[in-house]
């Protein structure tokens, strides 16, 4: 939700003029694609290489909770990024035929914030939806999914709850009409501290999940042997039986 509320409010009020090319504002939004598309494909190489053999269920919830604490961080890097973009001096810049009084501070001395952005979303949305679907029972995963998009949904209203508490409860002061003269950065950190003890919360809980597929797994692996000796036994004593409940045998069939 910082994206469309935070992170934009920074790229319209920063220098959006590259090389005499006025950029748009939602270009700064492919800093944050790039490694979503870079490290996914790494991320799926190294999971498989390394919990393909001895899975122990861990993994996803680890790259989500350092997708957390990246989330943060970049939260965090925008607050300070937002005094820095103070320091510049103000130039006046067009923007959807409306001149605009913005920092002279390139638009790009925020694609920090966005690459961390884009590398917590590398690391949460895939394990999110591993858990979803892979990770649960085949009946009920079409349902799994639905409560994730469920729960996404509801974190956009949260974020907008959050947006317009800080909007009212400053009296505009984190959100205001003219953006270099209010404490967009105050919003930003009390917002990172809300996402580490959201994080610290969920590494607490994270080690009670187990990966019931693979103990299943496991567990019919090793059962495999005591079955087959148990097989091998039933058919000693039946075969035993039978003998003895035969007729006598010829010594021809004896031998």
């Amino acid at each position: 939700i910082q994206i469309p509320s935070g992170y934009y409010l920074q790229t319209m009020n920063s220098n959006l003029n590259f090389s005499g090319f006025a950029l748009p504002v939602a270009a700064m939004n492919v800093i944050s694609i790039v490694p979503l598309l870079i490290l996914v494909p790494i991320l799926e190489c190294i999971n498989s290489c390394l919990f393909s053999s001895k899975d122990t269920g861990h993994s996803p919830t680890i790259y989500i909770v350092v997708g957390q604490l990246t989330a943060a961080l970049s939260v965090m890097v925008a607050g300070f990024s937002e005094i820095h973009r103070k320091h510049f001096p103000q130039v006046e810049q067009r923007l959807s035929e409306e001149v605009l009084l913005v920092s002279s501070m390139p638009c790009f001395h925020l694609a920090p914030q966005y690459i961390l952005l884009g590398v917590a979303e590398a690391l949460v949305t895939p394990s999110c939806s591993l858990l979803s679907f892979r990770l649960v029972p085949e009946r009920i995963r079409g349902i799994s999914m639905h409560f994730l998009t469920l729960f996404n949904g509801a974190g956009c209203f949260m974020g907008a709850f959050f947006v317009q508490t800080a909007h009212a409860g400053t009296q505009g002061n984190w959100f205001p009409h003219l953006l270099h003269e209010g404490k967009l950065e105050r919003y930003f950190f009390f917002l990172a501290s809300l996402m580490m003890v959201n994080t610290l919360g969920f590494w607490t809980i994270a080690h009670r999940y187990n990966n019931l597929n693979q103990e299943y797994t496991n567990e019919f692996r090793g059962s495999l042997p005591e079955e087959k000796l148990l097989k091998h036994e039933k058919a000693i004593k039946h075969y035993g039986s039978v003998l003895e409940n035969s007729p006598i045998l010829s010594p021809m069939e004896k031998t």
